[in-house]
């Protein structure tokens, strides 16, 4: 009797890890089979590589600069370099080859991420096997599998929110310790060293304190207004360093003239972006679905209000990640005012769909405490396996994508995708063959993105910043105006004006002879 007490509780002590494990390997096989273990670039993706080869040169925190001759290096302020400076610490892992790193970084943040899901909503549900459904579902969601297809930040940013957020809790239920605060606060600060977007979970993490610790008000303010200055002065040398540069604490100003009225149509979007996350894109299940999802849900709400009133507000757990998920995103709101020419897309949205699922983590579990089949468990089975059918539609088609054109074609919202600028895809190949009759000393001025033809060719290229070639009109051999609009820039008609060495060479075509403009 004794020894299979001690079997069933080598058992249940064992359960939960093996639960993780299990999450964490269907996360990484849906991965390898929408991708092959390859990573996707976006011009984003590019910046941080090229910001890569600078740590590893022994220039930290610099990039590139591409409208200009000189100097060749200039402060790296738009993005935080804690993603660049990882990207280059892995280059020991892959002999020095760093387009590799992306391939061996993301499933290993993957993983953290899938672990810190399963801890946080084990903790708040007590129950191991709603965690790992939970930890696995995060996995299948468009916005994850679009993160952690490419070669971005947000692979970093993720889990150091998700772990910030799990030491949070950690200290909720140790009696308060301040030992596992001073963890998040830490790890909040370290976010912000990835994305600016980060400072908000800053006062976030204060609130949090205030509102679901059990302890005095005297105690909780304490806490609280340490948290924050503790995760401040981690990221304030960053913020000097870009505001004695740029006069900003982002590294510069944002986006364009204010748009004041954009709110109800980046409200529209988001949601309508949470919507895609469920429905996969299709329109079908969509235009079927949604509104008896809602409906079962305004239903459950209901009834969940009559029997218990407002209990709701004593669990944390279930209203704490809504609060985390709504300050980030109302803070969105507010910072696009004066981005007018970036759209919403899943890769925003991706920071916090994770805190959806753990505020579902509750109900769900809730849902399956008896044995009576009710609309809570319908509408439970629905939502997760939808998220599942959302995973498994991404991959096949990911999968096919990359099959047959070499890309993966990710989608950004319902009509568009993020383009991939690996050398293997069909444009980049076109960019390298126009190019590869030009020696590799001769200047490139280009109205492409210089970054990215200089990672295809390792060429010499420059796109200039202004209308006029005044600051190229020195250049003693001149070289090759590479141009893909259909009409040339004003620089570049400068440039061919009188008797420039400059000459002309479209995207589709080899370059042609010294080209003059009266």
């Amino acid at each position: 009797m004794i020894f299979n007490s001690m079997r069933f509780s080598n058992f249940r002590n064992m359960l939960p890890m093996g639960l993780a494990m299990l999450a964490v390997g269907m996360a990484l096989g849906l991965m390898q089979y929408a991708t092959g273990g390859r990573v996707a670039y976006t011009m984003d993706s590019l910046t941080y590589r090229d910001a890569a080869h600078h740590f590893v040169a022994g220039h930290p925190m610099q990039a590139t600069n591409v409208l200009a001759q000189t100097p060749e290096l200039q402060p790296l302020l738009n993005w935080p370099p804690a993603y660049p400076a990882l990207w280059a610490s892995g280059l020991s892992l892959t002999g020095g080859v760093i387009d590799e790193v992306p391939s061996l970084l993301n499933p290993a943040l993957l993983v953290i991420t899938t672990l810190a899901m399963f801890w946080i909503c084990w903790k708040a549900t007590g129950n191991p096997v709603v965690a790992a459904a939970i930890a696995a579902v995060n996995a299948f969601t468009p916005t994850h599998m679009i993160v952690y297809g490419h070669a971005w930040s947000e692979t970093l940013f993720i889990p150091l929110l998700l772990l910030a957020y799990a030491s949070f809790w950690k200290y909720r239920i140790s009696g308060e310790k301040f030992i596992w605060l001073a963890i998040a606060a830490l790890l909040t600060g370290s976010a912000n060293w990835v994305r600016y977007v980060g400072a908000v979970f800053l006062p976030i993490l204060g609130f949090s304190v205030l509102a679901a610790s059990n302890s005095a008000l005297g105690k909780r303010i304490s806490h609280a207004t340490g948290a924050m200055l503790l995760g401040a002065a981690l990221v304030l040398p960053l913020w000097l360093r870009n505001w004695q540069l740029a006069g900003n604490i982002s590294g510069s100003a944002r986006g364009g003239a204010p748009k004041v009225d954009r709110w109800f149509e980046d409200l529209t979007a988001i949601v309508d972006l949470f919507e895609h996350c469920f429905f996969a894109f299709s329109m079908v299940l969509r235009a079927n679905l949604e509104i008896p999802i809602l409906v079962a849900v305004a239903f459950v709400a209901y009834r969940a209000f009559r029997s218990n009133g407002v209990q709701w507000r004593r669990l944390p757990q279930a209203w704490l990640p809504m609060v985390w998920m709504a300050g980030y995103l109302l803070f969105l709101l507010y910072a696009r005012k004066i981005q007018t020419t970036v759209d919403l897309d899943l890769r925003m949205v991706a920071v916090v769909f994770p805190f959806l699922l753990v505020a579902m983590a509750p109900a769900i579990n809730a849902a399956f405490s008896d044995r009576f089949l009710d609309t809570r468990k319908i509408l439970a089975v629905l939502l997760l396996a939808l998220l599942v059918y959302s995973g498994l539609d991404q991959a096949y088609v990911i999968r096919n994508n990359y099959a047959s054109d070499g890309i993966p074609r990710w989608r950004t919202n319902f009509g568009l995708g993020y383009r991939d600028l690996r050398d293997t895809s069909p444009t980049s190949r076109a960019l390298v063959e126009n190019l590869q009759g030009v020696d590799s000393s001769t200047l490139i001025l280009t109205d492409y993105r210089a970054i990215h033809l200089r990672y295809l060719t390792g060429k010499k290229v420059y796109a200039p910043n202004g209308n006029n070639c005044g600051a190229w009109a020195d250049v003693p051999a001149g070289g090759v105006l590479f141009i893909g609009a259909t009409e040339p820039p004003l620089w570049a008609i400068d440039c061919l004006k009188g008797s420039s060495q400059w000459r002309l060479q479209r995207a589709t075509g080899r370059a042609a002879p010294s080209t003059h403009v009266d």
